[in-house]
């Protein structure tokens, strides 16, 4: 089905058409007409909530796995859509029960790590869990005062690729770890080690691959952190600068490859 303003560009190249003068004018014409007929092509939105099993309506993140399947994190319990109906994951009311930590979740990230079968889950308040969901086991990364090495805080905001296939943890209230995968041991980058570093309070970070990290603060902007040096440079609004950033929340950093 062709959209009202797919039909209206298509007039103009005929009209344009019409009009051409030269057999490159035409060729251009007749490519860009294609497009809008390949692109003029209907989408099937289909909504699916509580009443098709879903735990919860307020969907915070979305992942898919090396299966296939779609994962939902939500306010209220971890949901697995297998194409056909969804199995909802919660917090055990029995300590020695294999389960997430806490019903209340943040983020989720399919290991990019082909050869891994895991799913790592932030969660408010409840630490980090990774589900291997081949074996259906759990991995819980929770913070312990006595291991200066464990995960800071148990408030996860976001779970990153590092660039060597290591993981990046955003906290909201703690800055942000670095987790090495093989050792299960977590690295602090944060405000009492991070010479710039404005805040501690981390919504989205991204990592270059050029030993520099890009982070978005919940209410002081964007900083670039450089990982060997361990200090940040930091950009805030600044209402006297047009070019400054626009607001002072950064919530997602998204890079764009041309």
């Amino acid at each position: 089905m062709i959209s009202i303003l797919n039909l209206e560009l298509l007039l103009v190249l005929l009209t344009y058409i019409k009009k051409s003068n030269t057999m490159r004018q035409i060729l251009l014409s007749i490519f860009l007409l294609l497009s809008c007929l390949v692109d003029a092509q209907s989408y099937l939105i289909k909504q699916l909530g509580i009443k098709e099993g879903l735990s919860n309506n307020y969907v915070v993140s979305i992942a898919q796995d090396k299966k296939g399947h779609l994962w939902f994190a939500t306010e209220e319990g971890l949901n697995k859509f297998d194409g056909y109906r969804f199995i909802p994951y919660y917090k055990s009311e029995y300590s020695d029960s294999p389960s997430i930590t806490g019903n209340e979740l943040n983020c989720l990230l399919d290991d990019p790590d082909p050869k891994n079968p895991i799913l790592y889950i932030g969660t408010q308040r409840a630490g980090l869990n990774a589900y291997n969901y081949d074996k259906e086991t759990f991995t819980i990364y929770r913070h312990d005062e006595k291991d200066p090495e464990s995960i800071i805080t148990d408030d996860i905001t976001k779970v990153i690729p590092a660039s060597d296939g290591n993981l990046w943890v955003c906290t909201y209230w703690e800055g942000i770890d670095y987790l090495n995968k093989q050792t299960g041991k977590f690295t602090h980058y944060n405000t009492l080690n991070v010479q710039g570093l404005p805040s501690d309070h981390i919504w989205d970070m991204a990592d270059g691959g050029n030993g520099k990290i890009y982070i978005g603060h919940v209410r002081h902007g964007f900083s670039v952190l450089s990982i060997q040096e361990r200090t940040a440079k930091n950009f805030m609004y600044d209402p006297q600068n047009p070019k400054s950033l626009p607001g002072n929340e950064v919530s997602l950093i998204f890079f764009y490859f041309i």
